[in-house]
């Protein structure tokens, strides 16, 4: 089958998955403990979104989002944003998403890249079930859900990653400090393939964002990064940089060969190298220590 005919037939395929939630109404579609987290699934304006329940009753999220009319659309900027790793492997073989939840980035390079292999790797069980049900994703030979720790999942890999996207959100009973630290990402560092990129979101709520961002900032030659409202989006890359022209060109013709439903290019132009990164961040930067396994580990305990 042709790309274009599979990708036409994927498309029939997920607005099917997603019919039954399309023209709900809103309110709760589900609420459970399933696996790890509480978990809420809430119908609203059209939308459908995920949220954790914390353990005084308040919503955290959303975690995902989708619009069951527009599945390819990615609602979140920083979801978005994180796609940009494609400016530096426009055809990459395989990826692998830490932290799946309910799929939106995986389902989208599922779709647009039809030679990509994506490895998933979510601790909580839960989504196995969640993400299908509600997010249309449906894992198969190219689209692979394993439930692990996503450092132990890669300390373990054996496969050299064109892209590596880390993306795992916390509840107030998670700790994941230790996916954060100079070792994780010289951990990243080691399972990219030459050429390979780590796209990873880092929440400004996170009282150590500045730390997480400078650990990863520390581990490669070259980094880039969005400043985004409730986010840093941070891309860790060999050497070479990519100034503004190479990255407008690599964003026009990525959007023009894949026809994204959301708006690529005018993410890419948001794109700034360090030494461009805001003031407020680059003294943040100057200040904070990279975070490292022995802090990640005491704050554990």
């Amino acid at each position: 089958m042709q790309p274009a005919d599979w990708q036409r037939a994927n498309l029939a395929a997920i607005e099917r998955r997603l019919a039954p939630l399309r023209h709900l109404p809103d309110g709760v579609l589900y609420d459970a403990r399933a696996g790890m987290h509480h978990i809420r699934i809430i119908a609203q304006g059209g939308q459908i979104g995920l949220f954790f329940v914390g353990a005084s009753g308040t919503l955290e999220g959303p975690m995902s989002r989708i619009d069951p009319a527009r599945p390819l659309h990615l609602l979140a900027r920083y979801t978005q944003a994180l796609l940009l790793g494609l400016l530096w492997r426009p055809a990459p073989r395989r990826a692998c998403v830490l932290g799946f939840g309910g799929g939106r980035v995986s389902l989208v390079l599922h779709h647009h890249l039809p030679e990509l292999t994506i490895d998933n790797v979510e601790i909580d069980p839960a989504f196995a079930t969640v993400a299908p049900r509600y997010f249309g994703v449906a894992f198969d030979t190219r689209q692979i859900l394993h439930i692990a720790d996503a450092r132990s999942f890669l300390a373990a890999s054996t496969h050299a990653y064109d892209l590596i996207v880390m993306d795992a959100f916390r509840d107030d009973t998670d700790q994941l400090d230790h996916l954060a630290t100079t070792q994780f990402y010289a951990l990243c560092s080691r399972r990219l393939a030459p050429g390979g990129v780590l796209a990873a979101n880092i929440l400004k709520s996170d009282p150590r964002c500045a730390a997480k961002a400078r650990a990863l900032l520390a581990a490669f030659p070259a980094g880039s990064l969005l400043d985004l409202k409730f986010s840093l989006v941070l891309f860790g890359t060999g050497p070479a940089h990519l100034g503004a022209q190479a990255v407008a060109r690599r964003a026009a013709a990525l959007q023009a060969r894949h026809g994204f439903d959301f708006p690529f290019a005018e993410r890419a132009a948001e794109l700034r190298s360090r030494r461009d990164a805001p003031a407020w961040l680059q003294q943040q930067l100057r200040t904070a220590a990279p975070l490292d396994d022995t802090q990640a580990a005491s704050a554990a305990e």
